[in-house]
């Protein structure tokens, strides 16, 4: 009996270590506007790599906060740039590899009843404009630029609202809610009550969705090639699936 018994705490021990020798789950932080693709490309690299990943989505500004409160995670991808750029300078993530284009955009509400054609119709009296938190997300500080830029803070003056998130804020411009927003053309794209209207390269400034390892990665080989992954052909294809050009 006393054999028996050894016999099966080793299989039980056995067993247990098995599991805990299981590959840990990657852990991505992502901006919330991406989920359409990334969770395509989870599904994917899950089954055919048969590696776990997790991911959080929030705006860029809680993504960082949760990364140095946490000071857990593997992979950052966000819709800008200059945030990719702040989380570098805080020390939380390695260099980036570039994906594509989160252009910025006007979009109204379908049939566009103010008759908004410009940035400029955008700060004329009575229109209500709905824009993303500057201080929370990508395409709120993206705006926020292109205002300063173009010296219209009557656009600023109309703001109604601010959001924190580019999903939240596509929702809010659905319902009506406001009479226009700039948000990205992808995130404008995906939702059939909104209509949209470019604005001119020398008005804009184009966003680029970054990613990359994070310096709390345990696994940096597999967190690097993740974000190889999603670097990839294949990775970019399924964003411009999505309305996100490519980056060359």
């Amino acid at each position: 009996m006393k054999k028996l018994t050894g016999c099966i705490l080793f299989l039980l021990t056995l067993f247990t270590g098995m599991i805990c020798a299981e590959s840990p789950a990657l852990l991505v932080y992502a901006g919330a506007g991406l989920n359409k693709p990334m969770d395509e490309l989870k599904s994917y690299y899950e089954s055919t790599q048969g590696i776990k990943i997790e991911y959080i989505y929030a705006g860029s500004a809680q993504l960082l906060s949760q990364i140095q409160l946490s000071g857990k995670g593997d992979v950052l991808i966000i819709g800008s740039v200059d945030v990719f750029k702040t989380a570098q300078d805080k020390n939380l993530a390695e260099a980036p590899k570039l994906i594509a284009h989160h252009t910025p955009c006007i979009a109204v509400t379908k049939g566009n009843p103010k008759g908004i054609k410009t940035l400029a119709d955008m700060a004329k009296p009575g229109i209500r404009v709905i824009l993303g938190d500057p201080k929370a997300n990508a395409i709120g500080l993206s705006a926020q630029k292109i205002i300063e830029k173009n010296k219209l803070s009557g656009i600023t003056a109309n703001t109604v609202a601010l959001t924190s998130t580019v999903n939240e804020l596509v929702m809010q411009l659905a319902m009506g809610q406001a009479d226009a927003s700039i948000v990205t053309k992808d995130s404008a794209a995906a939702n059939n009550k909104l209509e949209i209207i470019d604005i001119p390269a020398e008005m804009n400034l184009d966003q680029i969705i970054p990613i990359g390892v994070l310096k709390t990665s345990l696994d940096k080989t597999a967190a690097q090639k993740f974000v190889d992954f999603i670097a990839s052909d294949t990775g970019k294809a399924c964003f411009k699936k999505y309305g996100f050009a490519p980056v060359e």
